[in-house]
């Protein structure tokens, strides 16, 4: 890693019932949740939603009752991908920085769209997938949801669900508690 800072990210991606989607459409970002976290403190910094203009598929009734968003909205308030990607590398370092999600596929289906786009992946090598250090921690190794796994912490979700923003943050948090209550383990050699 080359920085303290720490990007914990969502997303939320177009969507309809089943996951079947119209034969000329396909499922794509349409909502970046970004919340940056200071390694050196376990301190949440800022929080910040990026919305994305769909361009490969329509805004469903289904995807607006779970996200809140139209595609009006998105078109009113969003930004192209292009310039999602550029504000996630020039504006919050998103090379340099440890991406933290709460999975492995927000990485990989981010990186995908990228590819579509001819754009490189915006995220440096170092990634950390808190949903891992959570079955570590709590012996629990089946998949079960981020509100779950907050309240097995004695934590409630802040926020509306499906909401990057939102999300995000409480990825973080999620992250925050669980290495406050490691504590600070520190190698003899390093102490």
């Amino acid at each position: 890693m080359k920085s303290h800072l720490a990007n914990v990210l969502d997303l939320e991606l177009s969507c309809y019932p089943d996951g079947i989607f119209p034969e000329d459409e396909r499922q794509e970002i349409i909502e970046v949740g970004l919340t940056t976290v200071d390694l050196r403190d376990m301190r949440i910094l800022s929080v910040r939603s990026i919305p994305v203009i769909p361009t490969m598929s329509s805004i469903s009734p289904f995807c607006t009752e779970l996200t809140g968003w139209t595609e009006a909205k998105l078109k009113k308030q969003g930004v192209p991908f292009d310039e999602a990607v550029r504000l996630l590398v020039e504006k919050h370092g998103s090379k340099n920085r440890l991406l933290v999600s709460d999975s492995a596929g927000d990485r990989k289906f981010f990186d995908w769209q990228a590819a579509m786009f001819g754009k490189s992946s915006p995220f440096g090598e170092d990634e950390l997938n808190v949903s891992v250090l959570y079955s570590l921690y709590t012996g629990q190794f089946e998949n079960v949801s981020l509100e779950a796994k907050l309240e097995k912490l004695g934590l409630l979700f802040e926020g509306t669900p499906h909401r990057a923003d939102w999300d995000s943050k409480n990825i973080a948090r999620l992250l925050v508690e669980l290495k406050r209550r490691m504590g600070s383990y520190r190698p003899n050699h390093l102490a």
